[in-house]
C-alpha cells in the first residue's frame, strides 16, 4: 500500500441501501501485500448498515451508533478517554476531545485530536466494532479536515498552529519516500496543511500515510477548497482567517504521463486585503512583486468560509470582517466578482449540491423589535456570470436564529437547526424558538423553497449537530434518515426518518456532550452521497 497510489477499491457493489446487507468480499491491494480477506456478515459493524459516529466533547469519547431504521438503533461502540488502546493507554485520543471527522473512499474514518497534534485513524469495517488503528502526528493542532474531491482516497487536514504564536512548530514524517522526510514549518511564520494517503482496509493493510506538507507564511484559522473540472486546474484554496490570504497548492498528480513536480506544493497566494474596506488608510501588498516566501502584511478581512463551484467553476470566499463574498477564478486567480453583504443580515453562506446556488442565512435584530426574524437566500451563480451578483431572498422565519445546515445530494432537501444560543438586541421579549430543526423542500431553487414541517428535539442547553444518511444513484442520494445530536441535558441522539413526516423515531442515549455527528457507510465516498453544507 505504501502511498503507491493505487486506486483498487476495497468494497464491490453497495451503490444504494445497505440495510440488510449481505456477504461482501473485500479485494487485495497489490502484489505482496494483503491477500483476499472476506468478512462474514456478522463480523463487520459498517458492512451491516450505516454507523453514526457522535462526538462526546463533555467526557472525550466517540459513541458509535449502528442506524437500523426506525427502531432497534444502538450504541455498538464507545472509544476515547479511559477506554485504553494499543499503546494508547488514555485511549484513541490520547484523554483529548476528538474535532472535526471525515471518512475516505478507502472507508477509513479519519478525526482530528487539536491537542495531541495528530489525527486518530479508525477502521469502521473489519470487525464487529469499529477499530481505533493509530495516532498520526500531523502538525501543530489540526482542525477541519477533508476529503479530496479529485480523488477520494487524499486527506487534507487543516494545521492551525500554536493558539497563542499561529505557528506550526511540530515536525511531520512523509512516509512515501526512500528515505522518509521531515517537514518542519516552524521558521515560516504560519499554519501548515498535511495530506494523507489512506491505505486501503483490509485486515493485514497498511495503515494511512502521509504524502506530503505544505508550510504556509500566513496565521490563523483555516479552511478549504479545490478546484476540479474539464478545463480547470486542480487546485487546492486555503484561506487563513488573522493573516487575509489564501495560499494556492498544485493538486495535479501528473501533466500528462510525467509526475508534476509541483503536485502539493505551494505556488501562488491571494492576498484579500481590500484598502477601502480597512479601518485605517492601508496599502496592500502586491501579489506579484512579494516573494513566495515573505508573508503578507496582515489585514482585517478574515476569511472564514470557502467552496468551490460545480457550476461556475470559481472559488467564493466570504471575508467576515469585510463582510463581502469574492469570487476567484481558480486559473487566473483573479477575483472577478464581489458581493458586498454589508447592510444585510447575512453573515454565513453554503452552496447547493449543484453548484448553481450560494445559500446564505443569518438573522434580523433590528428591523423588527418584537422578534427575531431569520432569514434565508440565494445567489445565482451561473444566469448573468459578467453581472453583479443578486440576492433572492426567501420568507423569514419569525423567532428562529438560522444554525447548522445541511443539503441532500440530490439538493432536494435542506435542513436547517435553530440556534439555541440566545441573540437579540435586548428588546426583544425572549420568544426566540430552540431545539427545533426545519425541513425544506428546495427542488425548485431559485424558488421560495417550501417548509414541510418542524422537528420538535429532545431540550438540550448547548446547540445540536446533524447529518443526513442518503439513499439512491452516484451523486444524487436522497435523504433517507437524519440524524441530530442532543448535548448538555439530555446527550442523546435523534434518529429521524426523512421519508413520512413524523417526529424522531428513536432518541438513543450517547456521552455527555453530545456534539460533532457524522454518518458513515461504505461507498458514500465512492458515490458522493455525503450531505453538504
Amino acid at each position: 500500500m505504501k502511498a503507491n497510489k493505487n486506486r483498487t477499491r476495497v468494497i464491490t457493489g453497495a451503490t444504494t441501501a445497505i440495510l440488510g446487507m449481505a456477504l461482501i468480499s473485500l479485494v487485495s491491494c497489490s502484489s505482496g501485500e494483503s491477500t483476499n480477506n472476506t468478512i462474514a456478515p456478522g463480523g463487520s459493524a459498517g458492512l451491516q448498515g450505516p454507523l453514526v459516529f457522535v462526538h462526546n466533547g463533555t467526557e472525550r469519547t466517540t459513541s458509535v451508533i449502528a442506524l437500523r431504521g426506525d427502531t432497534g438503533n444502538s450504541v455498538i461502540h464507545t472509544m476515547g478517554q479511559g477506554i485504553p488502546e494499543t499503546n494508547h493507554p488514555n485511549g484513541a485520543y490520547d484523554g483529548n476531545a476528538p474535532g472535526d471527522m471525515q471518512f475516505s473512499e478507502g472507508e477509513w474514518v479519519f478525526a482530528n485530536v487539536g491537542v495531541s497534534n495528530g489525527v486518530s485513524l479508525i477502521d469502521p469495517i473489519s470487525g464487529a466494532k469499529p477499530i481505533f488503528e493509530e495516532i498520526l502526528l500531523v502538525g501543530r493542532r489540526p482542525a477541519h479536515i477533508y476529503r479530496d474531491p479529485t480523488d477520494g482516497q487524499v486527506m487534507w487536514t487543516m494545521l492551525d498552529g500554536d493558539p497563542t504564536t499561529g505557528l506550526d512548530d511540530v515536525p511531520a514524517t512523509i512516509a512515501d519516500t526512500n528515505p522518509p522526510v521531515v517537514v518542519d514549518c516552524s521558521t515560516t511564520g504560519g499554519g501548515a496543511v498535511t495530506i494523507i494517503h489512506n491505505a486501503h482496509i483490509p485486515s493485514g493493510g497498511l495503515v494511512p500515510e502521509i504524502i506530503g506538507k505544505v508550510c504556509l507564511y500566513a496565521k490563523g484559522h483555516k479552511v478549504t477548497a479545490f478546484s476540479r473540472g474539464t478545463g480547470i486546474p486542480k487546485r487546492t484554496f486555503v484561506s487563513s482567517e488573522v493573516s487575509g490570504e489564501i495560499a494556492v497548492i498544485d493538486n495535479e498528480p501528473t501533466i500528462g504521463a510525467a509526475p508534476n513536480p509541483n503536485y502539493l506544493k505551494l505556488i501562488n497566494r491571494i492576498d484579500l486585503c481590500d484598502p477601502l474596506k480597512e479601518l485605517l488608510p492601508a496599502t496592500c501588498d502586491s501579489e506579484v512583486n512579494t516573494p513566495l516566501t515573505t508573508a503578507f502584511t496582515p489585514n482585517n478581512s478574515t476569511p472564514h468560509g470557502i467552496r468551490y463551484s460545480i457550476a461556475s467553476n470559481k472559488v467564493y470566499s466570504i471575508q467576515e470582517g469585510y463582510h463581502t463574498i469574492a469570487e476567484i477564478d481558480p486559473d487566473s486567480l483573479l477575483v472577478t466578482r464581489t458581493l458586498d453583504l454589508a447592510g444585510t443580515p447575512y453573515t454565513s453562506y453554503g452552496i447547493t449540491p449543484d453548484g448553481k446556488y450560494l445559500f446564505l442565512r443569518g438573522v434580523d435584530t433590528v428591523g423588527n423589535l418584537n422578534s427575531l426574524l431569520g432569514k434565508t437566500a440565494i445567489v445565482d451563480l451561473v444566469n448573468d456570470p459578467l453581472n453583479p451578483f443578486i440576492i433572492t431572498s426567501f420568507s423569514d422565519l419569525p423567532n428562529i436564529v438560522p444554525n447548522t445546515f445541511k443539503f441532500a445530494p440530490d439538493g432536494k432537501r435542506l435542513y436547517i437547526l435553530a440556534s439555541n444560543t440566545a441573540t437579540g438586541n435586548g428588546t426583544q421579549p425572549g420568544n426566540q424558538l430552540k431545539n427545533i430543526l426545519l425541513e425544506f423542500d428546495t427542488a425548485g431553487f431559485p424558488a421560495q423553497p417550501t417548509l414541510l414541517r418542524t422537528i420538535s428535539l429532545e431540550v438540550t442547553a448547548g446547540n445540536h449537530g446533524l447529518d443526513i444518511y442518503a439513499d439512491g444513484p452516484a451523486g444524487a442520494g436522497s435523504a433517507k434518515y437524519v440524524v441530530v445530536s442532543n448535548g448538555t441535558g439530555q446527550n442523546s441522539v435523534s434518529i429521524i426518518n426523512a421519508t413520512d413526516n413524523s417526529i424522531p423515531k428513536q432518541n438513543v442515549p450517547v456521552g455527555a456532550g453530545a456534539g460533532t455527528i457524522m454518518i458513515y457507510y461504505p461507498d458514500a465516498a465512492l458515490n458522493n452521497n455525503q450531505a453538504s453544507s
